[in-house]
């Protein structure tokens, strides 16, 4: 089988069971960056974060002869990311500070200053009303609208249901709805 950036998740998987390192590494370059922002959300480190993410693709590879993904792949490897984050949590005794996202380092070099500042502008008052939701809405949220997963995806990733998912989704939309019309 040829391994490429353009091969299936689910054929990369049948690659690594197969002992193909080359798959691994199709996989791991495909997730690597949005699963190190996805745990930055939970470890608020960059240096954990990047950890945590190897620790999993890691994992896959020492147990890719026994591994069964029932969900899609992409599900299970951002479950897995967030179970990791919170053993690394849980283990460390993380204290959740304010850090620069990553995300705002991989910006600021395409934007022009003018643009930068009405960026920062902007982007501020959105983290200052997200702040304001209780953590797992504001992960739902960010998860649903900025990350583009679905919430049947957030329900496994997160294994929680559905319906949770869409409750948390309501009372965040009204949440920013009323703080946005207040605060522009």
């Amino acid at each position: 089988m040829q391994i490429d950036k353009h091969t299936l998740d689910k054929d990369l998987l049948n690659g690594i069971k197969l002992d193909n390192s080359k798959a691994l590494k199709v996989l791991f370059e495909r997730y690597y960056q949005t699963l190190c922002c996805f745990a930055f959300r939970y470890l608020k480190a960059a240096d954990l974060a990047e950890e945590a993410v190897s620790d999993v693709f890691l994992n896959i590879w020492l147990k890719k002869r026994n591994i069964e993904i029932k969900t899609n792949i992409r599900a299970y490897l951002y479950a897995a990311v967030r179970n990791q984050s919170i053993n690394y949590i849980n283990q460390r005794k993380i204290t959740h500070e304010s850090i620069d996202s990553i995300e705002k380092n991989n910006i600021i070099s395409e934007l022009h200053a003018d643009k930068l500042i009405l960026n920062n502008e902007l982007r501020n008052n959105i983290d200052i009303l997200l702040k304001q939701l209780p953590e797992k809405r504001r992960i739902i949220f960010i998860m649903s609208r900025i990350d583009g997963f679905t919430y049947k995806e957030i329900a496994e990733i997160l294994s929680i249901s559905v319906n949770t998912v869409q409750n948390q989704m309501v009372e965040a939309v009204k949440f920013l709805s009323k703080k946005s019309l207040n605060s522009f």
